[in-house]
């Protein structure tokens, strides 16, 4: 057996693959009830939550503020739950009608039993927005709003964007407005203190307009909301979302339709360097808005520099196109995507159904494996759509799935900017869908009605590209941190600076072992591991000298690991520098092998690969040895016999987190 695993050993690559898995499924969530048009002009929006599920899950929605609560459970199969709408009247109502002055208690919080994937949407007749929610653990604390020139056919149509606290106790949160808002002028910054669950809500000045003519406001694309420390404290993690109570987007400033929009803000920490665009079914005909935090950041598009200037010092606008995009910097920067008010821009095909909407998109390296997300028909939605970009290597588009079925790789065109991606405009009912591969996609998906519209990043990662936790396994090729039952691993975290000292918090786990509480290494450089550079920007690695090992299984969301750096570096909050982090531990596989022959020594004895798989788990490496001195290490090989008899045939395999399989033998 120890010969065996060796020779299996041997024929492994060892991939040391680094990031960190904080998806947009989760446990815990905040929104609020941001502005409509409608809200002061009849208040007869609505807002819900959708939840979509995947087992028996129960969910509760509070507003901590006021005390509302209310319960949702959903069944065991896969599912969509949709909430009662949230309070606009009343003593619990929490619609945001105005710019705050003192923080208010209308943060809506969201916590699941078990892991779900939640939405809000806000509408009313054909005015109607919707976002995909990110959960806690994933929020960052530097953030920056993306609008639009705030054009409309309507009035009170402010464009806007609020901050949640999420965490307990204080957190000071610094505004910048990039634009003068109803109370704040432009480029003066200001601070808020806030407690977990209030909210800050800013809303964009008027600038002209009345009547029936075109009502105009000022663009907040630019604006940053930063979380600081304190005294002494650490910095907090909130949310942020931006928005408009009403807004016309097209290409020569007319107002043919309008329509509300929200959208979840990406962290700084998450964004990327590469974006791959597909335009939107139909609307062909979509606006990008490229945003950089640094002006000297380098930016092309289909691999020259960008051709537009930069404004604001904060993004490049590229006309409205139906091309397929390349959009690549040397530094982080994150991208929106604009479909237009209905017929502008040239968009007339498809009964030209669809309104203004606007989608952060995902880069490249905040890739996701599956998504599950829902297809609203809410309100007067008749046409629902997704987009897929995805990798053309190994067996990515072969094992994209849709609701369970393959779709195939006829369905997929490559991208015309780059030959190593496919992507997929495909057409769906309304209701809960489940998109799966594999490898890693990027995914938005949007609906039309009559002047009606919805769209969202279907599913993402939400990376720290800087900051992770690394589980060092050298079979693991996973970009998430994961662990093995029975399987010893080194601890390592990455830093884009080099911390004073660590203090590592275990929550005193009994699953760990061994047993620890918090590790504190008063001198990190007594556990640097090593630095080096991701793109241009210099990281440092620190590793526990102790091996550590998790049982039993826990893979959703995982083992919870807080990592605390002391810091005096610009790259810290006050004197230190707080990460949560999951550690997702799976089982290894339990290897199984089916085989056929015809019984006569000259037909090739034909092996398949029977191992059942936990969701999210595959295997990259096999071995087989046949029983009569030959080995292979193809997944389903088959095998010529030279002579008759009877042989034990071992089969063996190594799973993308780093399991190592028993050995199945069989006669």
């Amino acid at each position: 057996m120890k010969k065996f695993l060796l020779l299996f050993l041997s024929l492994c690559c060892f991939i040391y693959s680094f990031s960190q898995d904080f998806s947009n499924k989760g446990k815990d969530f905040w929104v609020a009830y941001g502005y409509h048009q409608i809200m002061t002009n009849g208040n007869n929006q609505e807002m819900v939550l959708y939840f979509a599920t995947d087992q028996v899950t129960t969910i509760t929605i509070t507003i901590p503020g006021n005390g509302y609560t209310q319960t949702l459970t959903s069944g065991a199969a896969p599912g969509v739950l949709t909430s009662a709408p949230i309070p606009k009247t009343g003593a619990q109502a929490v619609t945001l009608t105005a710019e705050s002055t003192v923080p208010e208690n209308k943060g809506i919080h969201i916590v699941s039993n078990k892991p779900i994937v939640a939405y809000a949407h806000i509408y009313n007749q054909n005015v109607s927005g919707a976002s995909i929610l990110f959960p806690t653990n994933t929020l960052g604390k530097e953030y920056y709003s993306i609008n639009f020139t705030n054009n409309s056919n309507t009035q009170d149509a402010n464009c806007w964007f609020y901050v949640v606290a999420t965490d307990t106790g204080a957190t000071t949160v610094e505004i910048t407005p990039i634009a003068n808002t109803i109370n704040h002028p432009a480029g003066v910054p200001f601070t808020v203190n806030l407690t977990q669950g209030q909210v800050y809500n800013l809303m964009g000045e008027l600038t002209g307009g009345g009547g029936p003519g075109p009502n105009t406001g000022v663009d907040l694309t630019g604006s940053k909301i930063k979380s600081i420390a304190s005294g002494t404290g650490v910095c907090k993690k909130i949310a942020v979302y931006s928005g408009s109570g009403r807004i016309a987007i097209s290409c020569n400033g007319t107002v043919p339709s309008s329509d509300n929009y929200m959208v979840q803000a990406f962290p700084k920490a998450a964004w990327g360097k590469k974006f791959l665009t597909v335009h939107t079914s139909t609307l062909t005909n979509n606006i990008y808005r490229i945003c950089v935090s640094n002006p000297a950041t380098v930016v092309t598009v289909d691999g020259a520099a960008v051709a537009v200037p930069l404004q604001n010092n904060f993004f490049y606008e590229l006309p409205a196109t139906a091309a397929h995009l390349k959009i690549e910097a040397d530094l982080p920067i994150t991208v929106a995507q604009y479909i237009t008010s209905q017929s502008a821009c040239g968009n007339t095909a498809g009964g030209s159904l669809g309104d203004p909407e606007v989608i952060y998109l995902s880069p490249v390296e905040q890739n996701i494996a599956k998504v599950l997300w829902n297809a609203t028909p809410n309100n007067a939605i008749t046409q629902h759509f997704f987009n897929v970009v995805i990798p053309n290597t190994g067996t990515a588009i072969n094992s994209f799935k849709l609701d369970g079925a393959l779709v195939g790789a006829g369905a997929f065109t490559v991208h015309p900017q780059d030959a190593s991606f496919s992507y997929l405009i495909r057409s769906v009912s309304q209701g809960q869908h489940t998109i799966e591969s594999d490898s890693g996609f990027n995914a938005i998906a949007y609906g039309y009605g009559n002047y009606e519209s919805y769209g969202y990043n279907a599913g993402t990662n939400i990376k720290d590209l800087y900051n992770f936790l690394t589980p060092i396994n050298p079979l693991s090729i996973s970009p998430d941190p994961v662990a093995c039952t029975g399987t010893d691993f080194y601890f390592s975290v990455t830093f884009p600076f080099q911390p004073t000292s660590l203090i590592w918090n275990f929550y005193n786990s009994p699953s760990l072992s061994p047993t620890s509480n918090t590790v504190t290494i008063p001198n990190a450089n007594t556990i640097l591991d090593g630095t080096y550079f991701i793109g241009t920007r210099q990281v440092w690695r620190y590793k526990l000298p102790s091996l550590y090992r998790y049982a039993p299984a826990n893979s959703s969301p995982g083992y919870p690991v807080t990592i605390t750096a002391g810091t005096t570096n610009a790259e810290g909050c006050g004197n230190s520098y707080e990460r949560d982090f999951y550690l997702a531990v799976y089982d290894p596989p339990s290897a199984n092998y089916n085989w056929t022959n015809n019984g006569c020594i000259t037909d090739s004895v034909r092996f398949t690969d029977a191992t059942v798989y936990v969701a999210g788990t595959y295997s990259y490496r096999w071995y087989w040895d046949f029983g009569d001195g030959t080995f292979s290490n193809i997944r389903n090989p088959a095998h010529l016999y030279s002579t008759p008899g009877t042989y034990n045939v071992k089969y063996a395999l190594t799973s993308n987190v780093g399991c190592l399989s028993d050995t199945m033998t069989k006669e």
